[in-house]
Protein backbone atom coordinates (compact mmCIF):
# COMPACT_ATOMS: atom_id res chain seq x y z
CA UNK A 1 0.00 0.00 0.00
CA UNK A 2 1.43 3.05 -1.07
CA UNK A 3 0.94 6.16 1.20
CA UNK A 4 -1.66 7.68 -0.98
CA UNK A 5 -4.09 4.37 -0.52
CA UNK A 6 -7.25 5.47 1.70
CA UNK A 7 -9.00 2.48 3.31
CA UNK A 8 -11.86 2.84 5.80
CA UNK A 9 -13.69 0.26 8.22
CA UNK A 10 -17.29 1.29 9.02
CA UNK A 11 -16.70 -0.39 12.42
CA UNK A 12 -14.14 2.35 13.77
CA UNK A 13 -15.08 5.22 11.37
CA UNK A 14 -11.79 5.49 10.72
CA UNK A 15 -9.96 6.44 7.54
CA UNK A 16 -5.73 5.50 6.92
CA UNK A 17 -3.74 7.77 4.87
CA UNK A 18 -0.46 5.91 4.63
CA UNK A 19 0.80 5.12 8.85
CA UNK A 20 -2.21 8.19 9.58
CA UNK A 21 -6.06 7.10 11.08
CA UNK A 22 -8.55 9.93 11.49
CA UNK A 23 -11.88 9.52 12.99
CA UNK A 24 -14.04 11.42 10.71
CA UNK A 25 -16.28 11.58 14.25
CA UNK A 26 -14.11 13.46 16.22
CA UNK A 27 -14.27 16.47 13.23
CA UNK A 28 -15.27 19.91 14.91
CA UNK A 29 -19.06 20.57 14.69
CA UNK A 30 -18.25 23.31 12.25
CA UNK A 31 -16.10 21.23 9.51
CA UNK A 32 -19.03 18.27 9.84
CA UNK A 33 -21.95 20.78 8.69
CA UNK A 34 -19.87 22.37 6.33
CA UNK A 35 -19.65 18.78 4.66
CA UNK A 36 -23.16 18.16 5.27
CA UNK A 37 -24.11 21.17 3.85
CA UNK A 38 -22.92 20.28 0.68
CA UNK A 39 -25.36 17.42 0.57
CA UNK A 40 -28.66 17.73 -1.22
CA UNK A 41 -31.61 18.21 1.45
CA UNK A 42 -33.29 14.51 0.32
CA UNK A 43 -29.52 12.86 1.26
CA UNK A 44 -29.29 14.74 4.93
CA UNK A 45 -32.96 14.23 5.98
CA UNK A 46 -32.78 10.74 4.66
CA UNK A 47 -29.69 9.37 5.49
CA UNK A 48 -26.47 11.59 7.10
CA UNK A 49 -28.83 12.46 10.13
CA UNK A 50 -29.39 8.68 10.78
CA UNK A 51 -25.10 8.05 10.40
CA UNK A 52 -24.31 8.75 14.49
CA UNK A 53 -25.78 10.98 16.95
CA UNK A 54 -23.27 13.36 16.80
CA UNK A 55 -24.32 14.23 12.75
CA UNK A 56 -28.13 13.96 14.07
CA UNK A 57 -27.20 16.26 16.39
CA UNK A 58 -26.09 18.72 14.00
CA UNK A 59 -28.49 18.66 11.26
CA UNK A 60 -31.46 19.00 14.28
CA UNK A 61 -29.92 21.38 16.38
CA UNK A 62 -27.84 23.41 13.57
CA UNK A 63 -30.41 26.07 11.75
CA UNK A 64 -28.02 28.31 9.88
CA UNK A 65 -28.11 24.76 7.90
CA UNK A 66 -31.31 25.33 6.91
CA UNK A 67 -31.38 28.96 6.12
CA UNK A 68 -31.47 28.00 2.91
CA UNK A 69 -33.31 25.12 1.37
CA UNK A 70 -32.46 23.80 -2.13
CA UNK A 71 -35.28 21.18 -3.29
CA UNK A 72 -34.36 20.69 -7.38
CA UNK A 73 -32.36 19.00 -9.91
CA UNK A 74 -34.22 15.62 -8.11
CA UNK A 75 -32.80 12.25 -9.11
CA UNK A 76 -34.92 9.68 -10.49
CA UNK A 77 -34.30 7.74 -7.02
CA UNK A 78 -35.23 11.04 -4.94
CA UNK A 79 -38.82 11.40 -6.83
CA UNK A 80 -40.07 8.19 -5.14
CA UNK A 81 -39.47 9.30 -1.88
CA UNK A 82 -42.05 11.64 0.14
CA UNK A 83 -40.64 14.83 -1.04
CA UNK A 84 -44.02 16.89 0.73
CA UNK A 85 -42.69 15.25 4.09
CA UNK A 86 -39.09 15.68 3.55
CA UNK A 87 -39.37 19.40 2.58
CA UNK A 88 -41.81 19.92 5.70
CA UNK A 89 -38.85 18.09 8.03
CA UNK A 90 -36.36 20.78 6.68
CA UNK A 91 -38.37 23.72 7.39
CA UNK A 92 -38.99 22.64 10.56
CA UNK A 93 -35.10 22.48 10.93
CA UNK A 94 -34.89 26.37 10.08
CA UNK A 95 -36.49 26.97 13.47
CA UNK A 96 -38.00 29.88 11.66
CA UNK A 97 -34.93 31.28 10.36
CA UNK A 98 -35.74 30.25 6.64
CA UNK A 99 -34.73 33.19 3.91
CA UNK A 100 -34.77 30.97 0.78
CA UNK A 101 -36.18 28.04 -0.50
CA UNK A 102 -36.68 26.61 -4.00
CA UNK A 103 -39.13 24.08 -4.81
CA UNK A 104 -39.19 21.96 -8.24
CA UNK A 105 -42.25 19.91 -9.06
CA UNK A 106 -44.11 18.89 -5.90
CA UNK A 107 -45.17 22.33 -4.39
CA UNK A 108 -48.92 22.83 -3.32
CA UNK A 109 -51.46 24.93 -1.77
CA UNK A 110 -50.61 22.84 1.52
CA UNK A 111 -47.13 23.04 1.08
CA UNK A 112 -47.03 26.92 0.45
CA UNK A 113 -49.14 27.60 3.36
CA UNK A 114 -47.00 25.42 5.73
CA UNK A 115 -43.81 27.82 4.29
CA UNK A 116 -45.35 30.59 5.29
CA UNK A 117 -46.74 30.15 8.70
CA UNK A 118 -43.06 28.55 9.75
CA UNK A 119 -41.29 31.41 7.57
CA UNK A 120 -42.79 34.98 7.97
CA UNK A 121 -39.26 36.12 7.08
CA UNK A 122 -38.89 34.46 4.02
CA UNK A 123 -36.58 36.46 1.08
CA UNK A 124 -36.80 33.97 -1.51
CA UNK A 125 -39.28 31.91 -2.99
CA UNK A 126 -38.71 29.77 -5.64
CA UNK A 127 -41.06 27.20 -7.91
CA UNK A 128 -39.63 25.35 -10.67
CA UNK A 129 -42.10 23.25 -12.74
CA UNK A 130 -44.44 23.49 -10.33
CA UNK A 131 -48.55 22.84 -11.32
CA UNK A 132 -50.15 21.79 -8.35
CA UNK A 133 -50.75 24.97 -6.68
CA UNK A 134 -54.02 26.95 -6.95
CA UNK A 135 -53.91 31.09 -8.37
CA UNK A 136 -55.22 31.71 -4.71
CA UNK A 137 -52.94 29.50 -2.99
CA UNK A 138 -50.26 31.23 -4.82
CA UNK A 139 -51.23 34.56 -4.06
CA UNK A 140 -52.27 33.93 -0.32
CA UNK A 141 -49.38 32.79 0.05
CA UNK A 142 -46.91 36.00 -1.10
CA UNK A 143 -49.58 38.25 0.85
CA UNK A 144 -48.16 36.74 3.92
CA UNK A 145 -44.39 37.31 2.56
CA UNK A 146 -43.98 41.06 3.60
CA UNK A 147 -40.57 40.84 3.10
CA UNK A 148 -40.38 38.63 -0.52
CA UNK A 149 -37.59 40.51 -2.05
CA UNK A 150 -36.94 37.72 -5.25
CA UNK A 151 -39.82 35.55 -6.59
CA UNK A 152 -38.78 33.06 -9.31
CA UNK A 153 -42.25 31.49 -11.30
CA UNK A 154 -40.30 29.18 -13.82
CA UNK A 155 -42.43 26.80 -15.97
CA UNK A 156 -45.24 27.50 -13.49
CA UNK A 157 -48.83 28.41 -14.43
CA UNK A 158 -50.54 32.03 -13.67
CA UNK A 159 -52.65 34.76 -14.67
CA UNK A 160 -51.88 38.64 -15.37
CA UNK A 161 -54.25 39.18 -11.86
CA UNK A 162 -52.02 36.95 -9.99
CA UNK A 163 -48.77 38.54 -10.90
CA UNK A 164 -50.76 41.96 -9.88
CA UNK A 165 -51.63 40.74 -6.64
CA UNK A 166 -48.21 39.28 -5.63
CA UNK A 167 -46.23 42.39 -6.84
CA UNK A 168 -49.27 45.22 -4.57
CA UNK A 169 -48.84 42.45 -1.65
CA UNK A 170 -44.89 42.80 -1.74
CA UNK A 171 -43.88 46.06 -1.94
CA UNK A 172 -40.33 44.40 -1.23
CA UNK A 173 -39.97 42.99 -4.70
CA UNK A 174 -37.21 43.72 -6.96
CA UNK A 175 -36.30 40.75 -8.56
CA UNK A 176 -38.42 38.37 -10.65
CA UNK A 177 -38.45 35.22 -13.19
CA UNK A 178 -40.74 34.21 -14.84
CA UNK A 179 -39.28 31.72 -17.50
CA UNK A 180 -40.42 29.28 -19.80
CA UNK A 181 -43.86 30.37 -20.38
CA UNK A 182 -44.88 30.26 -23.68
CA UNK A 183 -46.57 26.45 -23.71
CA UNK A 184 -49.07 27.75 -21.16
CA UNK A 185 -49.16 31.67 -22.49
CA UNK A 186 -49.49 32.23 -26.20
CA UNK A 187 -49.45 36.08 -25.50
CA UNK A 188 -47.34 36.60 -22.57
CA UNK A 189 -48.48 40.08 -22.57
CA UNK A 190 -50.62 39.84 -19.76
CA UNK A 191 -48.34 39.02 -17.63
CA UNK A 192 -46.06 42.00 -18.48
CA UNK A 193 -49.06 44.04 -17.93
CA UNK A 194 -49.75 42.58 -13.82
CA UNK A 195 -45.67 43.54 -13.83
CA UNK A 196 -46.01 46.65 -15.22
CA UNK A 197 -48.95 47.92 -12.82
CA UNK A 198 -47.73 45.84 -10.05
CA UNK A 199 -44.02 46.44 -9.09
CA UNK A 200 -43.02 50.01 -9.90
CA UNK A 201 -39.70 49.33 -7.41
CA UNK A 202 -38.72 46.07 -9.92
CA UNK A 203 -34.90 46.09 -10.53
CA UNK A 204 -34.10 42.46 -12.10
CA UNK A 205 -36.52 40.64 -14.31
CA UNK A 206 -36.10 37.58 -16.07
CA UNK A 207 -38.60 36.40 -19.15
CA UNK A 208 -36.61 33.38 -20.68
CA UNK A 209 -38.48 31.82 -23.34
CA UNK A 210 -41.46 33.76 -23.63
CA UNK A 211 -43.96 35.06 -26.44
CA UNK A 212 -43.76 38.91 -25.30
CA UNK A 213 -44.89 41.52 -27.79
CA UNK A 214 -43.70 45.08 -28.44
CA UNK A 215 -46.70 46.79 -25.89
CA UNK A 216 -45.83 44.26 -23.40
CA UNK A 217 -42.21 45.54 -22.94
CA UNK A 218 -43.12 49.16 -23.50
CA UNK A 219 -45.50 48.63 -20.62
CA UNK A 220 -42.86 47.03 -18.69
CA UNK A 221 -40.18 49.68 -19.13
CA UNK A 222 -42.86 52.53 -18.34
CA UNK A 223 -43.61 50.99 -15.01
CA UNK A 224 -40.69 49.31 -14.18
CA UNK A 225 -37.98 52.51 -14.41
CA UNK A 226 -35.83 51.34 -11.56
CA UNK A 227 -34.98 48.42 -13.83
CA UNK A 228 -31.53 47.66 -14.00
CA UNK A 229 -31.40 44.14 -15.34
CA UNK A 230 -33.54 42.75 -18.17
CA UNK A 231 -33.56 38.85 -19.93
CA UNK A 232 -35.03 38.08 -22.61
CA UNK A 233 -32.86 35.51 -24.12
CA UNK A 234 -34.81 32.79 -25.97
CA UNK A 235 -37.96 34.70 -26.09
CA UNK A 236 -40.10 34.92 -28.90
CA UNK A 237 -39.95 39.18 -29.33
CA UNK A 238 -41.14 42.23 -31.81
CA UNK A 239 -40.35 45.20 -31.08
CA UNK A 240 -39.64 48.43 -32.52
CA UNK A 241 -36.33 49.62 -32.75
CA UNK A 242 -36.99 52.63 -30.40
CA UNK A 243 -37.92 50.27 -27.28
CA UNK A 244 -34.21 48.00 -28.30
CA UNK A 245 -32.61 51.38 -28.17
CA UNK A 246 -34.34 51.91 -24.61
CA UNK A 247 -33.01 48.98 -23.35
CA UNK A 248 -29.78 48.68 -24.74
CA UNK A 249 -29.38 52.74 -23.40
CA UNK A 250 -31.10 52.43 -20.00
CA UNK A 251 -31.20 48.91 -18.49
CA UNK A 252 -27.48 48.07 -17.00
CA UNK A 253 -27.60 44.18 -18.12
CA UNK A 254 -29.77 43.55 -21.21
CA UNK A 255 -29.46 40.21 -22.81
CA UNK A 256 -31.10 40.19 -25.74
CA UNK A 257 -33.36 36.77 -27.41
CA UNK A 258 -30.31 35.57 -29.43
CA UNK A 259 -27.86 35.95 -26.10
CA UNK A 260 -26.01 32.19 -24.93
CA UNK A 261 -27.92 30.58 -22.42
CA UNK A 262 -24.77 28.80 -21.10
CA UNK A 263 -25.46 30.31 -17.68
CA UNK A 264 -29.02 30.30 -17.51
CA UNK A 265 -29.56 27.33 -14.95
CA UNK A 266 -32.56 25.28 -16.80
CA UNK A 267 -31.30 25.39 -20.40
CA UNK A 268 -30.74 21.35 -20.51
CA UNK A 269 -34.21 21.00 -18.64
CA UNK A 270 -36.28 23.00 -20.94
CA UNK A 271 -33.80 22.49 -24.05
CA UNK A 272 -35.32 23.20 -27.57
CA UNK A 273 -33.94 22.66 -31.38
CA UNK A 274 -31.43 25.35 -31.62
CA UNK A 275 -32.18 26.14 -34.85
CA UNK A 276 -35.86 27.52 -33.47
CA UNK A 277 -34.02 29.09 -30.68
CA UNK A 278 -33.13 32.98 -30.61
CA UNK A 279 -34.53 33.20 -34.35
CA UNK A 280 -37.32 35.98 -33.36
CA UNK A 281 -35.70 38.70 -32.77
CA UNK A 282 -35.62 39.84 -36.54
CA UNK A 283 -38.68 37.67 -38.16
CA UNK A 284 -41.20 39.47 -39.62
CA UNK A 285 -43.50 40.68 -36.84
CA UNK A 286 -47.15 38.78 -36.17
CA UNK A 287 -50.50 40.31 -37.37
CA UNK A 288 -50.21 42.17 -33.51
CA UNK A 289 -47.11 44.24 -32.58
CA UNK A 290 -46.71 47.50 -31.40
CA UNK A 291 -44.10 48.55 -33.84
CA UNK A 292 -46.40 47.31 -36.53
CA UNK A 293 -49.32 48.65 -35.37
CA UNK A 294 -52.87 46.73 -34.26
CA UNK A 295 -54.56 44.78 -36.59
CA UNK A 296 -58.41 44.02 -36.53
CA UNK A 297 -58.29 41.22 -38.57
CA UNK A 298 -56.66 39.08 -35.62
CA UNK A 299 -59.17 37.20 -33.99
CA UNK A 300 -56.81 36.80 -30.49
CA UNK A 301 -59.99 38.64 -28.86
CA UNK A 302 -57.73 38.74 -25.59
CA UNK A 303 -54.36 40.13 -26.54
CA UNK A 304 -56.50 43.09 -28.73
CA UNK A 305 -58.03 43.46 -25.02
CA UNK A 306 -54.55 43.91 -23.40
CA UNK A 307 -53.70 46.05 -25.75
CA UNK A 308 -56.44 48.23 -25.23
CA UNK A 309 -55.61 47.32 -20.75
CA UNK A 310 -51.97 48.99 -21.95
CA UNK A 311 -53.04 52.32 -23.46
CA UNK A 312 -55.88 52.73 -20.63
CA UNK A 313 -53.32 52.37 -17.85
CA UNK A 314 -50.92 54.75 -20.14
CA UNK A 315 -48.52 52.14 -19.76
CA UNK A 316 -47.81 51.96 -23.69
Amino acid sequence: MNNNTITTTDSSSTATFGHRHRNWLELPAEVTSKILFKLSVVDIIESAQHVCPSWKKICNNNSSMWHRIDMTNLRVEDEKKDLDKICRKAIDLSDGQLVDITIEDFANDGLLNYIVERASGLKRLGLLSCLSFTHNGLVKTVAKLPLLEELELTDCRFTRKDIAAVGKACPSLISLKCNEMSSYLMRYDHIALGIAESMPGLRHLQLVRTNLMDYGLRAILNGCPRLESLDLRGSNLCCGDDVKKICIDKIKSFKRPKASMDDYPYAAKFAVNSDDEGEYEDDPCPDICGCCGYSSSDSDDSSAAAYRIAIEYGLI
